[in-house]
Order: C-alpha cells, then structure tokens, then sequence
C-alpha cells in the first residue's frame, strides 16, 4: 500500500515525530511505501517528495499586527498552498489510506476534505488536544484549564491562553469555531487516542466520540537494546530529567525539591524558554548538585538515563504519552512522575514508579530521598518497569489495533 503520512515537520522535533517515525519504519518493515506530505525545513530528512512540501511557517518569529493577524488567521484556518500541493500530490501518486498527525495551525485540517473527495480513508493519531482546546494543552497562565468545554473558545479570548496575547488567543478561537463549523472533522474515519486518559477527555468532551479508538502507541526498541547493551559507568549515581525546559514540564518544581536533596546530583537535559530563568535560580540558590546539560541526540540521552538511578517526569499539564518515561521504563529504570495525564498509566506507584501531586516539591523531594537510598527498590521497580512498557508500548499490538481499522494493511 502507498500510505500518505502528514505532519507538521519531517525531521525530530518532539514526541509527535517519535511516533512519526516508529510509524514510517513500521509501515516500511511491513512492505508499505511510505509518502511523506510536511513543511518545508532544512532540518527535515531528505524526501522524495520534499516539492510537495508547504512552505516553512515559523510562528514563534512572528510579531503580532492587525496586519500579521489577518494572515496568520487565515493560513492557520486553511492553508491554500496545502489543499493545492495535496491535489497535485494526489494527481500524481495514488494513496491507498491517509495518517494524520500533527496539522493545526500548519498544513490545517483543509487537507481532510481534500483526502475524502478522494475516497481515500483517514486515521489521526491524535498527539495533543487542539480540536477540544484552542491552546492545545488545557493550560492557562500556568494553570489547568477545561473552561472552553462545550465549545465555548471565546474564553480563550477572555484569558488570553494562548501566548498572553488577545490577538494570539483570538486567532486560536477562531480556528477552533470555523473548523468546528465546517465539520472538517467529520471526514476521518478513526481518532486514534495514545492513552486511556485522552480518550476519556475526548470522550467527555463529546468530540465524535464514535470515532474514538484507544490505542497505545508502538515503539523501535532497538536503541534501548543497544543503549542496554553498552558498558555501564557504576562509579557516579545520579538522577536525571529529559525534556523541555518549560513551565508545563514542571523543571521548577524539580529545581525547588532539589533544594532539599542537596547531596544527590541532578542531571537536566533539555532545552527551552525558561532554560535561563532556572540556570539562574540554580546559580541564586546554590544548587551545585544540577547539571543542565543542554540538548542531547538520542543516543546520548538513552546511554545518560541507563547510567542514571532513576528519571523524574514533572508534568504539570495533561501528559498525552511522554516517551521519556516509556524509554526510561524500557530502560529498566523507575520513573518519579506527577499523578496527571496518562502518567499514571505507565507510571504504577510503587510499582513501576512512584507518582506525587503535581506541583508539590516538598512531596517530591521527600520521594527522591527515600528511592535514591534504596537501591534494592531501585532495581525491582526497574524490573517491573521494564517488563510493564513492553507490554503496554508495543509494536505489533499497535499494528494490530491499526489492521482493524485499515484491514487492507
């Protein structure tokens, strides 16, 4: 089969392209010819079909005007050059079945109409919560927020979720109204939800909740498996925390349970727009036992967590499936995560892991201490860590779950 895989870039950028690319490397190991339908990025990877590709659209560079306004809105309601590249990608190769991810705001849900004039069927895996929030992670100023539940986006608007910008949370609101009122979404066929707890909050939220199909993600373990394989350095014990460096990762929360764990080091790796902010909160509090090691590639980032104790995941917004966590657990390591999201579906306290209230450093930090002084506890929740994500994150059962919906595949 020739299945068309959308996102909003082709080269790593998150959890999103993750799961991108587990998929391409799926499809193609199971005699499937993958074509790639993105934006155009220098760091995207090389791509037959790059000239199908829109053009790039960086909104984090972009300066809110009246005038900025009115074209922002308009390509992140309905990309023109995304529905006529479709169309001439489409007259040019034949698609048996469309896989969408990431879109909004970028190549926009305009291309659903396009695919089902085609008579070509379509799954979304769904990696954030955009068509039910117009902030797209039910976060306001810092704080979790369902106040635009029944399709009531103006509050957006009202509290300026989005950016701290009336202009910005304007744009997101009506995004949200016109898509909504053109029933973009109607043409997919599945939604496909990684956890439990997304698929309950998209079922809550009355969004075509026929249409809604639980399924865990799949994973390439073989970088684990090689990560497992290299030396190990057992001369240093130390934790560690993977992921951006943003409000909603909870790195804050981590730095202030540190404060009461001075003598057990801390390695960070990530990178992000409060990376500065802590470094300096670090430096004011003396924290001499956190190392913010920056950006890492994944390879060095698997061979950190496999010498690492244990991995704290923070979240303080609602986690769709942090692949973080899975590669940790993969790695027989027990994860300290925040009781929110579908954390607590990978996260078994006392089990897998230990789960704490968001937010709550001291809980943390009195956590840390009691798992870092016991390394016997340390290893039998690896174990069972381990042996709990191979189950639950699994290729062929993701694959499987996918035969049913697509059963050409």
């Amino acid at each position: 089969m020739n299945i068309l895989v959308v996102n909003w870039t082709w080269y790593p950028s998150g959890g999103d392209w993750t799961y991108v690319e587990n998929m391409v490397t799926l499809y193609q190991q199971k005699g499937h010819q993958v074509i790639p339908f993105s934006m155009k990025d220098e760091r995207n990877y090389p791509s037959d079909y790059a000239d199908y590709f829109i053009e790039n659209i960086d909104y984090k560079k972009i300066k809110y005007s009246l005038t900025t306004g009115i074209k922002v809105v308009t390509n992140s309601i309905y990309s023109a050059q995304a529905q006529k590249n479709l169309e001439r990608l489409l007259s040019d190769v034949k698609i048996d079945f469309a896989h969408i991810n990431v879109i909004h705001h970028y190549i926009t849900p305009v291309i659903l109409k396009v695919l089902k004039e085609k008579g070509i069927p379509i799954i979304w895996t769904l990696h954030e919560y955009t068509p039910i929030c117009p902030e797209s992670t039910f976060i306001s100023h810092g704080q979790v927020c369902e106040r635009c539940f029944g399709g009531a986006f103006y509050n957006c608007i009202t509290h300026t979720c989005k950016k701290g910008s009336y202009l910005a949370s304007a744009v997101a609101a009506l995004e949200n109204y016109v898509h909504n009122y053109l029933d973009y979404y109607a043409y997919v066929d599945h939604f496909i939800c990684p956890s439990v707890f997304l698929y309950n909050k998209f079922k809550a939220f009355n969004f075509h909740t026929d249409k809604l199909v639980q399924l865990y993600h799949g994973y390439n373990y073989t970088e684990i498996n090689n990560a497992l394989a290299a030396p190990k350095n057992t001369h240093e014990r130390y934790i560690v925390f993977v992921g951006r460096i943003e409000k909603i990762k909870g790195v804050h929360t981590v730095l202030k349970a540190m404060q009461q764990c001075p003598d057990i080091p801390l390695l960070i790796i990530g990178t992000g727009t409060q990376e500065a902010g802590l470094k300096q909160f670090k430096q004011e509090n003396n924290l001499n036992n956190v190392t913010f090691l920056g950006k890492k590639n994944q390879q060095e980032t698997l061979q950190i967590i496999n010498n690492a104790q244990f991995l704290i995941c923070a979240a303080e917004w609602y986690e769709v499936l942090g692949f973080t966590v899975v590669e940790a657990m993969a790695l027989g390591k027990p994860v300290i995560g925040s009781a929110i999201g579908a954390i607590p579906e990978m996260v078994i306290d006392n089990q897998t892991g230990l789960l704490f209230e968001p937010g709550n450093a001291s809980q943390l930090a009195n956590l840390v201490k009691m798992l870092y002084n016991n390394p016997d506890k340390i290893g039998q929740m690896g174990i069972e860590a381990r042996q709990h994500i191979n189950k639950l994150i699994n290729t062929e059962k993701h694959y499987e779950g996918l035969q049913k919906l697509i059963p050409a595949l």
